[in-house]
């Protein structure tokens, strides 16, 4: 029978605008009530989608990040916070969070499942590559010792899921791949807004889109590169970033200045994809890029630079696009002319995606939990 009062943590850093954010806010949404109600539990209630939740969804704030450094005060907090809750289960996302919430459990202020998922290339995001080797050794040895206490270990992907497999030394039957849920609003738009539509109506065509936080893992320098080689159109690049100022020098440079948008992050993605030709990610590497999927749901080709990990496993021969196997720039510039020229943007929700559909997704989840949530 369902317990009214069990509840279902999703716990995430903050409510940033990257894909793991909007990922734990589509559980939320998608999540069925009949056995326990979805709440989000947060370091920080901050964010680009911090005032954009779904009605009714209740958030616990922590109020502290999830550092180690800051380890005891807030698990001291978080007992605070779910005292007299009866949790039924957790799922954590991003490492971080992953490793205060499975600390959590080994205390006993979790008493209940915890699944982590990770989403990206974890030594690359960790940047084990510039620690010391007793830095990196820690780290793995301490993420292997908690990640096995976890009832499941989610890669957003099967890249992202074997790399957590080898690392951590994980039976593969405790590690699922299971990839991001689209928003049905990307496959079924509402209509465009006046300010959107009319923003856009006076660009060149074609336009190419990117979105991202503009740090140097989404390549984008590469891709204004790429884009100074065609010969028209405008290229849209949604974010913000530490990059923002290198960006902006560069296309001045390259004299496409005049053709480069970068309007910061805007809170309605699906229509800003209704209004462009083709999506292009350049990133030098992913865990399994959600705007992907966000872009064929919305019907647009997408270009995409083959990385680790995500990209050869959502661009695939039966989706309009193309995935550029190299990191020469020419080759990405070459790939973007030729989808620009050959491939119409395709209706909205007409191309498949039945893997990244939300009940699909939510319900895998579910069956990673034994007893009331399966």
């Amino acid at each position: 029978m369902p317990d009214p009062d069990a509840q279902l943590l999703i716990a995430i850093e903050t409510f940033g605008g990257g894909g793991a954010e909007r990922v734990a806010l589509d559980l939320a949404r998608a999540w069925p009530r009949d056995h326990a109600r979805p709440v989000l539990l947060v370091a920080s209630r901050t964010g680009a989608y911090a005032d954009r939740l779904p009605p009714g969804l209740e958030v616990i704030e922590i109020g502290i990040p999830s550092s180690p450094r800051r380890l005891l005060p807030f698990l001291w907090r978080l007992r605070q916070r779910l005292a007299g809750r009866r949790i039924a289960g957790v799922v954590s996302h991003m490492t971080g969070m992953n490793r205060m919430m499975l600390r959590a459990a080994l205390l006993g202020i979790l008493r209940s499942p915890v699944v982590v998922v990770e989403h990206n290339d974890f030594l690359r995001n960790q940047n084990v590559a510039a620690m010391t080797r007793l830095r990196s050794s820690l780290l793995l040895r301490e993420t292997a010792f908690l990640y096995r206490r976890a009832a499941a270990v989610v890669g957003c992907s099967q890249g992202v899921a074997r790399q957590a497999a080898a690392l951590f030394g994980l039976a593969r039957d405790r590690v699922q791949a299971i990839p991001n849920p689209v928003e049905p609003r990307f496959a079924a738009p509402a209509p465009m807004e006046t300010g959107i539509a009319d923003w856009f109506a006076p660009l060149a065509r074609p336009v190419f889109i990117s979105a991202g936080r503009m740090v140097p893992q989404k390549g984008f320098d590469d891709l204004i590169r790429a884009f100074a080689r065609q010969p028209c159109g405008s290229l849209v690049i949604l974010g913000e970033g530490p990059l923002r100022p290198d960006l902006a020098a560069l296309a001045e440079e390259l004299g496409v200045a005049a053709r480069v948008r970068m309007p910061g992050f805007l809170p309605v993605p699906e229509q800003v994809l209704q209004a462009a030709d083709v999506y292009v990610s350049a990133s030098l590497w992913e865990g399994y890029p959600l705007v992907l999927i966000e872009a064929y749901a919305a019907g647009l080709p997408v270009v995409a630079r083959a990385c680790d990990f995500g990209p050869d496993e959502i661009v695939i021969p039966s989706r309009p696009g193309r995935l550029v196997r190299s990191g020469r720039v020419e080759d990405l510039a070459a790939a973007m002319a030729e989808v620009a020229a050959t491939t119409p943007r395709a209706a909205p929700g007409s191309i498949p995606l039945p893997e990244n559909a939300a009940p699909h997704v939510v319900r895998r989840y579910r069956a990673l939990f034994s007893g009331g949530l399966s």
